[in-house]
């Protein structure tokens, strides 16, 4: 059986990787992905990055590295680095030959005594590359596979206690801009489970994990972003409201999720209350305002203050995609 083997970051995977692959698996019975940790280029994780390659890929062998050497370059210590892992990564495969776009492929090559082979290294198939993409999405979106493009375009999160306007902006937003709209699943959890205003812990964990697929779901468009109203951030809020805690399991999804908080609207409680029978009171506003808060600087996530009326929000919306 011939063996091929590539590997990279693919932060994110592109047209130019799918290319590689592609040829790789004409030549090859079978096809070993190496994937890299890349924390110090990306926040999206290495399973999301591999899981890529695996929906548009199938056949691939993946292997994740994550305590893979982070150091790049040609010195001789950086190549005897980068080798000596991949050969105790790779000590039960034999490479027949060895896949890249890259210099390095006759430094891997040489070093599992495989055949080097070059896919499009003046990058005229494809030309672009990763840092190219990471710096506008939107831009390159053409260079993506859909469903790269819908995990990482534009998500642009609205927070904010009841009664601040974070569902009325978020789907005015979709509509205004032209982006798909993502609902808040626990509204209507909480009508159909609520008792005496609350849920349980075990409701809380179903949300967050719900509310993540939904947005996946409803990522799954043509559009350039998705607008998305709520997010785990607000079901911790609601636990640390109801209970002054969290569980492992709702801290588990909150914390996998945090990658993606990266365009945050943390809408003002400068409306005026509704009183609402699905509400409990303008306290409740201030509390969870402040929970908000607090779970957003816990959590290093940067956000952009909405205030005003409705058309001032959306004008400051417009500010900060444009930007």
């Amino acid at each position: 059986m011939k063996i091929g083997l590539t590997l990279g970051k693919f932060a994110p995977f592109h047209k130019g990787h799918e290319y590689l692959i592609s040829c790789a698996l004409k030549e090859m019975d079978q096809v070993v992905v190496i994937v890299y940790n890349a924390s110090e280029t990306t926040k999206i994780p290495t399973y999301v990055r591999a899981n890529w390659i695996k929906s548009i890929f199938p056949s691939v062998r993946i292997i994740l590295a994550e305590d893979g050497p982070q150091e790049t370059g040609y010195t001789k210590e950086i190549i005897d680095t980068q080798n000596k892992y991949l050969k105790n990564k790779l000590k039960h495969i034999k490479v027949d030959t060895f896949y890249s776009s890259e210099k390095y492929g006759e430094y891997v090559s040489t070093a599992l005594k495989c055949k080097n082979r070059t896919i499009d290294i003046k990058r005229e198939q494809f030309p672009i590359c990763a840092t190219e993409i990471r710096h506008n999405i939107v831009k390159y979106r053409s260079f993506l596979s859909p469903v790269v493009f819908n995990s990482i375009k534009p998500h642009y999160y609205f927070l904010g206690g009841p009664s601040t306007g974070k569902s009325t902006i978020a789907l005015l937003a979709a509509q205004t801009l032209g982006g798909s709209y993502c609902e808040e699943y626990g509204r209507d959890y909480w009508m159909k489970h609520q008792t005496n205003h609350r849920l349980s812990m075990s409701d809380l964990e179903k949300i967050a994990f719900a509310q993540n697929e939904m947005e996946l779901t409803r990522s799954n468009t043509e559009t350039d972003y998705t607008f998305c109203d709520t997010n785990t951030i607000t079901t911790l809020a609601y636990s640390i409201y109801y209970f002054n805690k969290s569980s492992k399991k709702l801290l588990q999804i909150v914390e996998k999720s945090l990658y993606k908080y990266k365009n945050v609207f943390l809408c003002n409680d400068d409306f005026p209350f509704e009183d609402t029978w699905d509400r409990s009171g303008i306290g409740s506003r201030e509390k969870l305002q402040e929970i908000n808060i607090e779970l957003l600087h816990k959590y290093n996530i940067m956000y952009s203050l909405l205030s005003g009326t409705i058309e001032n929000r959306i004008e400051q919306i417009k500010g900060v995609i444009n930007a």
